[in-house]
């Protein structure tokens, strides 16, 4: 038995996160009864790094696990260097998922083969920001086989998707988690093939965002509000409150552009300053008709209209204001996890069996010339970043 797993790791070593894929391989295992190869895989994060709004991502290391049958390494059977394995792609990674250290491989006497690995990667993620500061997020993870379902098909281990209780990730706090099986074509008319979709729900802290961003944007456009209580012939302080107002909105929203992506719709602080300059323009505009009337008319009429004005005012602005916040308690947040969430896992290979350990080298390989690329970037059916070779040498 230790002969077959020094040999399985043996196989294996070489291997590295977008290596060459060797060809002529070793054929996938015999399955009783024929069908694909079932390989059970099991994800979880083990550290979130940074959620990156602007560029829509997110940094995670997470543990990887692969797990299936192969009846030739069965009570200890020796192997001739060529050992099958499944070929996995991420296919939401925005850059080549790195390891942390060798994977180890694991076989048991019943031919249950089990490849664990850590990895760290950046992963592209859509976010919907209309709530934004209080928005929650899905970080989405995809990982799906070369081969299609005719071959080869993910079945979840649901005891390896456990996410660490320890694992923080700054400004937002973890809701809840899912993963499912599915399935999809690259192409209208290609191959259907196997994929893991694994999300994590996220709330965004929005303190930071709330005290710093958000009273301020409230409180500007009411200073306005005190022109109207000063003698309508001073228009120089008046005029200049008006417009430093506007210019101080001005700055706070280009604050909170830079940490934005630019998005087709509004934010939740994008329609309150766009409500706040309204009214600050609005005060302005009734600055330059109060002035007017004392020129035209007389003082007592500017009186009349600033009194009018100044009542109705800071009671427009709230209800404006009010109206903003109401439509985020009505409006819909994150996309719900809908099947992902509590979904029952029907045919899910079993527990670990018994098991013994053995390290695999990861480092390049020599005398390979990097041919047999995986069919689906050949076909331009979608992006992808493997992880692991499918095959042996």
């Amino acid at each position: 038995m230790a002969y077959g797993v020094w040999m399985l790791a043996a196989a294996l070593a070489g291997a590295e996160i977008g290596g060459p894929r060797t060809v002529g391989g070793p054929a996938p295992p015999p399955v009783e009864g024929g069908g694909p190869v079932a390989v059970g895989v099991g994800f979880h994060f083990i550290d979130v790094g940074r959620v990156t709004a602007r560029e829509e991502n997110f940094d995670v290391t997470a543990h990887l696990k692969l797990r299936w049958r192969d009846p030739r390494l069965a009570r200890g059977a020796a192997v001739d260097g060529k050992v099958w394995r499944p070929w996995v792609n991420f296919d939401n990674a925005a850059d080549a998922p790195r390891l942390h250290g060798d994977p180890s491989i694991e076989v048991d006497d019943d031919g249950w083969v089990t490849l664990r690995m850590i990895l760290s990667g950046k992963f592209s993620t859509p976010l919907d920001l209309r709530r934004f500061p209080f928005d929650s997020q899905d970080l989405v993870v995809r990982i799906s086989l070369a081969e299609d379902e005719s071959r080869v098909r993910f079945e979840p281990l649901p005891d390896s998707m456990a996410m660490h209780d320890d694992v923080f990730i700054t400004d937002w706090s973890i809701e809840k988690q899912g993963y499912e099986v599915k399935a999809r074509r690259y192409h209208p008319r290609g191959q259907v093939y196997s994929y893991l979709e694994y999300m994590v729900r996220v709330k965004r802290r929005p303190t930071f965002y709330a005290w710093r961003v958000l009273l301020p944007l409230t409180l500007l456009p009411l200073i306005p509000a005190l022109v109207f209580r000063f003698e309508p012939t001073n228009l120089q302080p008046q005029i200049s409150t008006c417009i430093g107002t506007l210019i101080a909105m001005l700055t706070f929203g280009y604050s909170v552009d830079f940490a934005l992506p630019k998005v087709a719709y509004l934010t939740l602080i994008d329609r309150h300053a766009m409500i706040g300059f309204v009214f600050a323009t609005a005060a302005t505009i009734a600055v330059t008709m109060i002035h007017r009337a004392v020129v035209d008319r007389t003082l007592a009429d500017a009186l009349r209209i600033q009194s009018r004005i100044a009542a109705i005012y800071p009671a427009a602005y709230v209800l404006a204001a009010a109206a903003n916040f109401a439509l985020l308690a009505a409006g819909p947040g994150s996309a719900s996890l809908g099947g992902l969430q509590h979904r029952p896992v029907v045919g899910a290979l079993g527990g670990d069996p018994p098991a013994r350990l053995a390290g695999v080298a990861i480092g390049p390989r020599e005398g390979e010339d990097g041919g047999g690329e995986d069919h689906r970037q050949a076909d331009g059916q979608g992006r992808h970043a493997p992880l692991a070779p499918a095959q042996g040498d």
